[in-house]
């Protein structure tokens, strides 16, 4: 591929991160419900979106993080996706739980809602979803990645009414407020992963149950 097609490729794939994740949104609750979220259920089941990887400066991800061979060879995005997603295995490193970790020490610090196990069936639902997750560069040119993440919050009667969402994210850009690394670092201290997506987390989290 050409020096021109790589970069409408590029540029096709951040306006898709942008696009997937959309920007920030709440739908607020109302007066008549707020009694209802003075206690609710954290469901312990977060669904999870696509792993977005950028890395526009010719880093093979693939190869880095664990393809060998002519599958490292050809850098497709489906390959790295797959070879970072098998380092994040072995590690044992889940967005599901540093997500859901963060959004629960946030609720509770807010004491806007007691948060029990069990229930019974008048208690509201608070789900946690993941639209999407991973790293990218900042800049076309750039070799240095911060965390891409999408948080959605919503509680739920028991009758499937939404009380309340509130959807928040921070993409590849140089406004995203997480300090940058590179894939080298994560490499090789993988706890840097799980350490940035949970600064990212925190962050997003708070600035949601804000809005709660």
């Amino acid at each position: 591929m050409d020096a021109i097609g790589q970069r409408t490729k590029l540029v096709a794939i951040i306006m898709f991160a942008l696009v997937a994740c959309g920007c920030a949104s709440t739908q607020p609750i109302s007066d008549a419900d707020r009694a209802k979220v003075k206690t609710v259920k954290l469901n312990r089941a977060v669904d999870k979106g696509d792993l977005f990887l950028l890395a526009p400066s010719g880093a093979n991800i693939g190869l880095m993080f664990g393809i060998v061979g002519g599958l490292a060879a050809s850098g497709s995005i489906q390959n790295s996706q797959n070879a970072f997603a098998g380092f994040l295995d072995r590690n044992s490193i889940a967005i599901e739980k540093i997500v859901r970790e963060e959004v629960e020490l946030a609720l509770r610090e807010s004491g806007k809602s007691a948060i029990v196990n069990e229930g019974d069936g008048s208690v509201p639902a608070f789900n946690i979803t993941i639209p999407q997750y991973g790293f990218g560069v900042t800049n076309l040119g750039g070799s240095k990645v911060v965390p891409v993440l999408s948080i959605k919050c919503e509680i739920v009667d028991s009758a499937g009414k939404v009380l309340w969402n509130s959807s928040d994210r921070m993409g590849p850009s140089i406004a995203n407020p997480i300090d940058s690394i590179t894939w080298a670092q994560m490499h090789d201290n993988p706890k840097l992963i799980e350490e940035q997506w949970r600064k990212a987390s925190k962050y997003l989290a708070k600035k949601l149950i804000d809005q709660l």
